[in-house]
């Protein structure tokens, strides 16, 4: 939750903040689509580069706007549809260059024979989308205008070479929010016992020095006299203080926490 929220003055340059829907869809998952794509685009038109552009949560007019003079083409699963969406132009692009025409005829109406291409072109991308999907229903099929279903995210897959074509990713769905792991009662908690240290100096030290230590050598830290220490629990600082004595034994007194507020 942001509880505030400031921008120094900066003579108009700073436009104002605005929240947006967050789509669910993991970038890990967009990452595997895109790497399959690549794969796929390979066998078809040669070894291509693409890049993965982040996905997003959407409107229904956004969508309209998107899928508006492409082909689209309609995969099915058990977690979500997916839409294929590919503009006109790049659709044509994609036909003549699988086909191993020249390519100045790509603003050309496409023909029947092509359309045909497309849709086997589309067919062999659809497994692509088994991360997102979990288990496709069905292959995918070619959407008019009319019947093609809005969408609650996308992303896109560009490729700039060997030919300059985009691949939009429309999902019908949008995933579930992932769900949080079954909580533990604060109270069973209460009597674990947890290793903490206390970190008053750092520093680095070549490996090459690390190796020829000796017994009675003198290490030198970045640290200098009297900064504060740190009290971590495994690799989380959890508290900024001191390094001393009590009762005979190493203490450390607290001067700030992260755990209960800023208090001495």
């Amino acid at each position: 939750m942001i509880a505030d929220l400031v921008f120094p003055p900066a003579r108009g340059r700073i436009r104002p903040a605005r929240f947006v829907r967050r789509s669910h869809v993991p970038l890990a998952a967009a990452c595997v689509v895109a790497s399959s794509l690549r794969e796929t685009l390979r066998e078809l038109v040669g070894a291509c580069e693409v890049v993965l552009g982040e996905p997003a949560a959407i409107d229904e007019m956004a969508w309209r706007a998107l899928a508006r003079g492409s082909h689209c083409f309609l995969t099915r699963g058990r977690r979500t549809d997916i839409v294929l969406v590919i503009p006109i132009l790049d659709a044509r692009r994609l036909v003549l260059r699988a086909f191993g025409e020249a390519s100045e005829y790509d603003s050309a109406p496409i023909s029947a024979l092509e359309s045909h291409a497309l849709e086997r072109i589309a067919a062999r991308c659809a497994h692509a989308f088994d991360a997102l999907c979990a288990e496709r229903r069905g292959p995918a099929i070619a959407i008019p205008a009319r019947d093609i279903p809005a969408c609650a995210a996308y992303f896109d897959v560009r490729v700039s070479a060997p030919l300059p074509i985009t691949l939009g990713i429309g999902i019908v769905r949008d995933l579930p929010v992932p769900a949080a792991g079954p909580g533990i009662d604060s109270l069973k908690l209460r009597e674990i016992l947890v290793e903490a240290r206390a970190e008053f100096a750092s520093g680095m030290v070549s490996a090459r020095d690390l190796a020829m230590l000796r017994v009675g050598d003198v290490v030198r830290l970045d640290t200098k006299v009297g900064a504060p220490a740190a009290l971590k629990v495994g690799p989380t600082t959890i508290a900024v203080g001191n390094c001393g004595f009590a009762d005979a034994h190493t203490a450390f007194l607290v001067r700030t926490s992260s755990t209960i507020g800023d208090s001495p």
